[in-house]
């Protein structure tokens, strides 16, 4: 078996050191190995897998008992990556002449499973609003999680990834629980409410907050919640909302004559996206504010109507669209979390268990935000580029030491039985 670390990665190590968190010597070394081997293995990210990177392997009931019982609390990691993140953004921005406005932005993605998978915790079936129409709903056997970003410039950080269970799901784990372990539910208004109520401490006075997301968020509590904060919301909405008593399609119908504004938008690659736009400014239904909503399409002569909504009357219509494609940060988060960083590749049965390996790929992921940020270049410009930069990084630190081994040893033999571990491949 070839294996891939030699050593944990002195980036990653330096960034784990900058988090400051309250864990023991083998807990923190067992969550340095978990993201380290997470950034490393282009295999499913199984704890066998994992623990099959290293020279020295360790045992893989040891990752498995790290998640499991191991006295150590999510939520604790949780909030140090939060203040980390948004401190780290913060003082990036602090000496240049950004303007002090900050995007909040929040999704939710769904982790698929194997259809057969029936004993985590976690997994359930849920509606898949992206694949679904209006004649043939789908549903997939996955796990569900919020996802939040912030950004402030040209910055992004993802401050939190949030486990949700449906109710059902809830009331299932609690039959076999006692009742001083039993889950709360919480719906997904009440994740997104909890994760924006933990932010707010860390933001600073003064600045502009834009909170942006889709129309499956566009609730009214959600809405009078942020406005109670003087923050902004942008966000979509379904063309039965109401505005001003009357449904959303109906406004669109009577503006059908009126002239459209064309709007050049910059996406997240670079590229330009052009939409043509509509507005009508009214109040929606049990909102107590008045809001502006967008009535945009691709092209004019286009059938395909989306419907916007923003609080800010101060931004013209390009800022308020510009804004909220940068919700699409989110999109990259999912992406990379589950292709590179085995966010569903897990095989931990108990809830608490899956919600602390969700913990560490956040970890994992956060540390390469950071990296990106810092050292991007003409050479770096993804985040896949630092994936790969840090699996170079380990595959020099390996050879160098396989080389140098063999240089002291002499033992040709020796030093394959050790890199490759060959001892511990069955004869």
């Amino acid at each position: 078996m070839l294996t891939r670390i030699l050593h944990n990665s002195d980036q990653l190590h330096s960034f784990f050191n900058e988090l400051g968190l309250d864990l023991s010597v083998p807990q923190r070394q067992h969550m340095l190995n978990m993201a380290d081997a997470l950034l490393v293995c282009e295999d499913s990210k199984t704890l066998a897998a994992l623990q099959r990177q290293f020279v020295q392997a360790p045992d893989a009931s040891n990752m498995a008992d790290f998640l499991r019982i191991s006295p150590w609390q999510a939520p604790d990691v949780r909030a140090a990556l939060r203040s980390y993140q948004v401190n780290r953004l913060l003082a990036g921005v602090a000496q240049s002449d950004t303007p002090p406005v900050i995007y909040l932005n929040i999704d939710d993605s769904l982790g698929e499973k194997d259809k057969a998978t029936r004993h985590i915790q976690a997994v359930d079936w849920h509606h898949d609003h992206s694949e679904s129409t209006k004649s043939k709903p789908r549903y997939k056997n996955a796990f569900c999680y919020l996802v939040c970003t912030l950004r402030v410039g040209q910055q992004t950080a993802t401050v939190d990834l949030r486990l949700y269970l449906r109710q059902k799901t809830v009331r299932r784990l609690n039959r076999k629980r006692e009742k001083s372990q039993r889950l709360r539910f919480r719906s997904k208004y009440r994740l997104a409410r909890t994760i924006l109520e933990q932010l707010r401490p860390l933001l600073p006075t003064g600045w502009k907050v834009v909170v942006q997301f889709d129309s499956w968020y566009a609730s009214a509590n959600l809405i009078k919640y942020c406005r109670r904060q003087r923050w902004q919301v942008t966000c979509g909405l379904k063309c039965n909302r109401r505005l001003s008593d009357k449904r959303l399609d109906q406004h669109a119908q009577e503006l059908r004559h009126k002239w459209y504004t064309k709007v050049c938008v910059t996406t997240t690659d670079g590229d330009k996206s052009t939409y043509f736009v509509r507005r009508q400014n009214g109040r929606l239904a049990n909102v107590p504010h008045d809001v502006r909503v967008f009535f945009s399409k691709r092209h004019p002569r286009a059938k395909a109507l989306s419907y916007f909504m923003s609080t800010d009357f101060s931004c013209s219509t390009r800022q308020v669209l510009q804004g909220y494609s940068w919700r699409w940060s989110c999109e990259v988060v999912n992406f990379y979390a589950k292709t590179q960083l085995g966010l569903a590749d897990f095989r931990v049965r108990a809830y608490q268990a899956v919600d602390r390996y969700m913990v560490v790929v956040h970890l994992a992921w956060a540390y390469v935000e950071q990296r990106f940020d810092r050292d991007r270049s003409s050479q770096i410009q993804t985040y896949g580029d630092i994936i790969r930069q840090h699996r170079d990084e380990h595959a020099v630190d390996w050879l160098t030491g396989a080389v140098e081994m063999a240089i002291e040893t002499g033992d040709v033999d020796l030093v394959l039985q050790r890199f490759l571990r060959l001892d511990s491949q069955p004869a």
